[in-house]
């Protein structure tokens, strides 16, 4: 719940401005008191007749007889400013402390702590150098980006861009405001998904992890103020934006490429489900189908990464996962002490 949290919801002028009237409906319901400032070029998106009457507080805008301070007294007001939907063009703005109307004046008066964005622009703009060079810059002044979504947009084409649906942001924002900052200044490196071992060009040995796990690790981590790498194998959750994302395959990419993040890392989490074992050989055509007999495959042990980390560790938090079948902590607790980890996730399969 967010009893006693004041939030103030500035309205850009993005197609997925009609949305927001939802979205403050959804706060209130959780006990936040909502206050909303329009863009000029937001308030032909988005009926401020309805954000008032869901908000129950007067909808702020730059030709309001009340503006005078507002900049001010609203930044006094606001635990959190959230900027939803944010266009590529007020994220340029913010990025390089313009402030032309009440919104990106108000970016500039509320504490970057204070501040989530969530963009919301077709994919061309979105995967534009300008644009993600914005996007870094506000990123590095201490501003939360939330990820962009993928799918159909009002364009009419498809791909990234769009802004995620209300209930993800409402569940975001709950996790920020409650967010202790403890990780501040800090690296986090996260391991996370399946690996695939290659048995010929078509085929792969592998296992059933979605890497949701890392995903959500890696998004509390970004919460609570930490530099965030992720190394994932394919997985189909997808990681928040925030994040730096090495992608690889097999348990030899992970373990070179975590190894090669190690020394920037101040806590690393070994959450992805790496192939113990692979084969010895891998063929360079297809494997036939043998009607005649069986497929026998010679497997050779992978890396133990965890452990080949825990000697290097040195004052860097590590932390495994142990899944096994049926009561086995005491197996979790032996990898642990063999590994080097300095805690253990025990899960059963």
């Amino acid at each position: 719940m967010l009893r006693n949290y004041r939030i103030l919801v500035g309205i850009t002028g993005g197609i997925a401005a009609y949305k927001i009237p939802h979205l403050v409906r959804l706060f209130k319901k959780q006990n936040a008191e909502v206050k909303v400032v329009l863009t000029p070029e937001a308030r032909g998106l988005v009926g401020e007749g309805a954000l008032l009457t869901v908000s129950g507080n007067p909808v702020y805008r730059d030709d309001a007889s009340f503006y005078d301070m507002d900049h001010i007294r609203l930044s006094e007001w606001a635990d959190l400013f959230l900027i939803c939907p944010a266009t590529a063009n007020s994220i340029a703005k913010i990025a390089h402390g313009i402030g032309d109307n009440l919104l990106t004046t108000l970016a500039l008066s509320i504490p970057e702590s204070k501040i989530m964005i969530a963009p919301a622009m077709n994919t061309v703009m979105w995967e534009n150098k300008a644009t993600q060079e914005n996007i870094a810059t506000v990123k590095s002044h201490g501003i939360m980006v939330l990820p962009v979504g993928s799918g159909e947009l009002a364009c009419g084409t498809s791909g990234a861009g769009r802004m995620i649906e209300p209930e993800e942001i409402v569940q975001t924002a709950n996790s920020f405001l409650r967010a202790s900052g403890i990780l501040q200044g800090k690296h986090v490196l996260i391991a996370s998904g399946p690996t695939e071992e290659a048995i010929d060009p078509v085929r792969v040995i592998t296992n059933r992890s979605t890497g949701k796990m890392g995903a959500a690790l890696a998004k509390e981590a970004l919460l609570m103020g930490a530099t965030v790498t992720v190394v994932s194998g394919p997985a189909s959750e997808p990681l928040p934006s925030g994040a730096e994302v090495i992608p690889v395959k097999s348990a030899q990419q992970m373990h070179d490429a975590l190894h090669g993040k190690f020394t920037e890392a101040d806590i690393c989490i070994m959450a992805a489900a790496v192939s113990d074992y692979r084969p010895a050989t891998v063929s360079e055509t297809k494997i036939q189908r043998n009607e005649a007999g069986k497929l026998v495959l010679e497997l050779v042990p992978n890396p133990d990464i965890s452990a080949s980390l825990g000697k290097i560790k040195g004052k860097r938090l590590l932390v495994g996962f142990s899944l096994e079948s049926g009561d086995s902590e005491n197996r979790a607790l032996e990898k642990m002490k063999k590994k080097g980890c300095d805690l253990i996730i025990f899960n059963r399969a």
